[in-house]
């Protein structure tokens, strides 16, 4: 059971543990929500936007839409950025958006499998890139106004230091931020992400490729124009490489495929 594998994953992390479901009998918010199983061969459906990790070069015009897509394929979607080769960093978040205030109750367990479909490399090519990334949150607009949840960075810039690098979206006094927490070697193979965050508890787990990695619940708060519904979002994202000053830049591509994500009632109250 997807359950099961929460409460066991996130117990091995050494971070917080997963609270135990609460026993029938036990009156509770949480009985009122129904359990809740998503899952797609690929992200038809989703939603596409530009993200906040963009650049543009002396020159260039703005980051907008037409520099990022998602193409869906039978067994996989495709993700792209900078699109269009300009000398720009481009940043593509799509995303599976749930509207319900039961998010905030629930026991979340979420996976997909990515790949990038090239080596970045120094040598240049068709494609490089800047990072693949995934996330997990829940905005609480009703109430406290932030955005809670994981996330982890792949660093794949071939120019960087830190490639090959995974990050977690990590808290800090002055805010999240990316730290980096293990690292992949980068290549054109199929990897699983998993994520399992508790709401109730405050828990959270991550796992690359079945091996636990720490990772802590962060609080993010965002510009008023975020609405004021109780929002869960699963995330896939992708960053084309850093342009500087050229007048054009690879494109970057990632490849997404058999996501899943359950929603389980947890009676707990964060603590």
């Amino acid at each position: 059971m997807q359950r099961r594998k929460f409460l066991t994953m996130a117990g091995t992390s050494g971070a917080v543990g997963i609270a135990s479901i609460a026993a029938p009998g036990m009156a509770g918010a949480a009985e009122a929500a129904p359990r809740r199983k998503l899952s797609g061969r690929n992200l038809d459906g989703w939603e596409t936007v530009v993200g906040d990790g963009v650049f543009a070069a002396t020159g260039q015009r703005a980051v907008n839409g037409t520099d990022i897509g998602a193409d869906h394929f039978s067994r996989y979607s495709k993700l792209s950025a900078n699109s269009n080769e300009r000398g720009v960093m481009a940043h593509n978040i799509t995303y599976h958006r749930v509207i319900d205030g039961a998010a905030l109750l629930m026991m979340h367990d979420a996976s997909f499998e990515f790949r990038i479909p090239f080596v970045p490399s120094t040598s240049g090519g068709a494609h490089n890139a800047q990072t693949f990334e995934g996330g997990l949150f829940i905005w609480d607009g009703r109430n406290d106004r932030l955005d809670y949840g994981l996330a982890f960075q792949w660093v794949l810039n071939p120019w960087a230091p830190e490639f090959g690098a995974i990050r977690a979206w990590t808290p800090t006094p002055d805010g999240p931020a990316w730290a980096q927490i293990s690292r992949l070697e980068p290549d054109d193979s199929w990897h699983s992400v998993w994520f399992g965050y508790d709401h109730a508890t405050g828990s959270t787990g991550l796992a690359i490729d079945g091996r636990m990695m720490p990772v802590s619940l962060t609080e993010t708060p965002k510009a008023d124009s975020w609405g004021t519904d109780i929002e869960a979002r699963l995330q896939a994202e992708i960053i084309s490489i850093y342009p500087g000053e050229a007048d054009n830049a690879p494109s970057h591509v990632a490849e997404v495929r058999d996501w899943s994500w359950d929603w389980t009632p947890n009676a707990r109250k964060k603590t």
